[in-house]
């Protein structure tokens, strides 16, 4: 198989135009999503473990992604049938029913297109994140190697924090919302012109005119930290 690819689309840009066979039938992306967010990641093969528990886990939080707007998405170099057996192992075996489509790209088209088959492998996708907002625009993008799963709350903080950003015209500071300099704050972007230097510490918080922040509203800050609170106080079954 060739691992020749499609420049993949890049943040700030318009999700290609994407014709899919689905778990769920036919679908077209961005076309059928329009006015909604969607995650589309994939996984580099049914029937493997990591890419097991990473269902387990986005299916688990389904209810989450949509609390927050957004659709859910997978895809891997596999067959529709394959994915459907699989999606049943995992009811089956596991007890947690899958409720989201799963792209089945056997020729590697998509996945060529999108950029999800790296060096690592020519056969299997890697672990790709494309999160996409009710605009159709690419707003994260997120690599992860065949061997690591990804951490599903921290997508959703993203989201989350990607949700702030646009309603709220903010910043959001690292590891947020339990930042090491300003907690659950807001940073509020560096002004555009001289004459609104001096304004900025008169109107907000700040360590300079540069890096001021604003109050986020408690609500949303509460949100997040319990995303990150479930993965860190999660235990698996039995222990």
């Amino acid at each position: 198989m060739s691992t020749q690819i499609d420049r993949i689309p890049l943040i700030g840009e318009e999700f290609p135009h994407l014709e899919v066979e689905t778990t769920q039938g036919k679908k077209v992306l961005p076309d059928d999503y329009k006015g909604k967010w969607f995650l589309l990641f994939s996984h580099p093969g049914d029937f493997t473990p990591v890419c097991t528990t990473e269902f387990i886990a986005f299916a688990k939080r389904s209810d989450d992604f949509k609390k927050l707007g957004v659709e859910l998405i997978g895809l891997s170099v596999d067959s529709t049938i394959s994915h459907i057996e699989w999606i049943k192992w995992i009811k089956d075996k596991v007890g947690v029913e899958v409720p989201f489509p799963v792209i089945a790209d056997p020729m590697g088209q998509v996945s060529k297109k999108l950029g999800m088959i790296h060096a690592q492998s020519a056969t299997s996708t890697v672990r790709a994140v494309f999160l996409v907002d009710d605009k159709s625009k690419v707003r994260l993008i997120m690599y992860y190697p065949l061997e690591l799963g990804r951490n599903i709350d921290e997508l959703l903080r993203a989201i989350k924090g990607l949700q702030m950003v646009d309603k709220y015209k903010v910043a959001i500071p690292a590891n947020w919302p339990n930042n090491e300099v300003i907690g659950d704050n807001f940073l509020v972007p560096p002004p555009r012109n001289i004459a609104d230097i001096g304004k900025r510490l008169q109107e907000y918080k700040g360590l300079d005119w540069w890096f001021t922040f604003k109050e986020s509203p408690k609500e949303d800050s509460e949100e997040a930290r319990k995303y990150l609170e479930r993965v860190a106080k999660a235990v698996p079954k039995g222990q």
